[in-house]
């Protein structure tokens, strides 16, 4: 149980550090108070006459609401741990750090649901929907077909059932090219071990659940994601 909670927290750490570095750097500009909750209200509809005024899509597009559940759990344990002596203080300061990142991604970072793919886009200064910035990790656009979805999960399991948000949200895709599929934690989730024990090929997404999970899971399993 020990190792379990171990492995869970690198991977929480890994996956923010790789997350953080794929995305397009921001721009800071001050927000008068109240500017997140008129943000969360308007984001949606200016979202959708963007896409509509691209393209008449058969679905409409979907922007997933922002969640700082997550944010404000690892803040409140980071500090809790900072008044411990000696490592409680080295952890709490980093799990305080990570609890601030995933406030600031929060606040810009929004996961998009279109007719045809699953992407991460970034508010402007505009309060616009920029378009999906390069991958600096393994190259191409945060943009995946849902045709090219082989699984999808949420770690820890069985938190979303429960009605609980998660801390990781994972996903597996083709699109990405083959020779990228080892990169990171996917040695582990393509190697011999794991597909014999059923998994499917292909490259491996983490992200800290900074969204609505269950409207999240809705859109992967009405889109038609698969899952194994």
């Amino acid at each position: 149980m020990v190792n379990s909670r171990r492995r869970l927290l690198l991977l929480v750490f890994s996956s923010a550090f790789v997350w953080r570095v794929s995305l397009p750097a921001p721009s800071f500009v001050p927000q008068p108070p109240g500017a997140l909750a008129t943000r969360a209200q308007t984001s949606t509809s200016k979202v959708s006459r963007q896409f509509f005024g691209e393209s008449q899509s058969s679905q409409p597009a979907v922007v997933i609401k922002e969640d700082y559940t997550l944010a404000a759990v690892f803040s409140a344990v980071g500090v809790a741990l900072c008044t411990l002596p000696y490592l409680g203080f080295g952890l709490g300061a980093l799990i305080t750090v990570l609890g601030i990142l995933f406030f600031v991604q929060a606040g810009r970072v929004r996961f998009v649901f279109d007719n045809e793919a699953f992407e991460l886009r970034t508010l402007g200064n505009a309060e616009e929907l920029e378009k999906p910035g390069e991958n600096v990790v393994v190259g191409g656009q945060n943009r995946w077909k849902y045709s090219s979805f082989v699984n999808w999960e949420f770690f820890p399991k069985g938190l979303v059932e429960k009605g609980l948000p998660p801390i990781l949200v994972y996903f597996k895709e083709t699109e990405t090219p083959e020779t990228e599929w080892s990169t990171g934690p996917g040695a582990a989730a393509n190697s011999p071990e794991a597909l014999e024990k059923g998994a499917v090929p292909g490259m491996v997404h983490f992200f800290p659940c900074i969204c609505d999970a269950q409207q999240i899971k809705a859109e992967f399993e009405r889109r038609g994601c698969r899952k194994l």
